[in-house]
């Protein structure tokens, strides 16, 4: 099994250790209240065509099971393409490519993200039943994100995107879904 192959499946390990705790918690009566430390729990990530480091978005609930008002989705590096270990998004990262900007909507618990790299496609995050979600359009339906794989090609300095494919599940049927913006030159 190669190095992205076992981050993988140590990734999707980890995902579904966390719901079947959450799960737990809820069917014993508990809540995410009793929590004594904040969770971080996973939105979705984005691959590229470079390497196999991959970056992760996870939403950060508070202690007091609602997601934190100050800091409610963290970015960060997954090194895939090394040792594996967790880096921050440097500043050129943040403000050009793979930062956001987030905004509560209204009173309740719910947000709107938009990447720096495409403002013009909003995602709702929000948390649902002990699940947090990233919602998204995806070929014209809502859908819950997992991942971006964006395509690039080489520049004089950075990297040039070509091309972005989302993939969800849509929250209305539960099928797969699947888009594909931009087009290699």
């Amino acid at each position: 099994m190669g190095p992205y192959a076992k981050l993988k499946y140590r990734f999707g390990r980890m995902r579904k250790m966390r719901r079947l705790i959450l799960s737990a918690a809820v069917g014993l009566g508990l809540t995410l209240e009793a929590s004594a430390a904040d969770a971080f729990l996973p939105l979705f990530l984005i691959e590229r065509s470079t390497n196999a480091n991959v970056i992760h978005y996870d939403a950060k609930v508070a202690n007091d099971g609602h997601l934190d008002s100050h800091q409610p989705v963290i970015a960060y590096w997954v090194m895939a393409a090394k040792d594996g270990h967790r880096e921050p998004l440097n500043i050129l990262e943040r403000t050009r490519a793979y930062g956001f900007d987030i905004r509560r909507d209204g009173a309740n618990d719910t947000y709107t993200m938009k990447l720096v790299s495409d403002s013009s496609r909003p995602i709702r995050v929000y948390l649902k039943d002990g699940n947090v979600k990233a919602e998204i359009m995806i070929g014209g339906r809502r859908a819950f994100l997992q991942k971006i794989f964006i395509t690039t090609r080489k520049g004089w300095v950075l990297n040039e995107p070509v091309s972005a494919e989302l993939y969800g599940v849509d929250a209305d049927t539960g099928e797969m879904r699947y888009e594909k913006v931009g087009q290699a030159r």
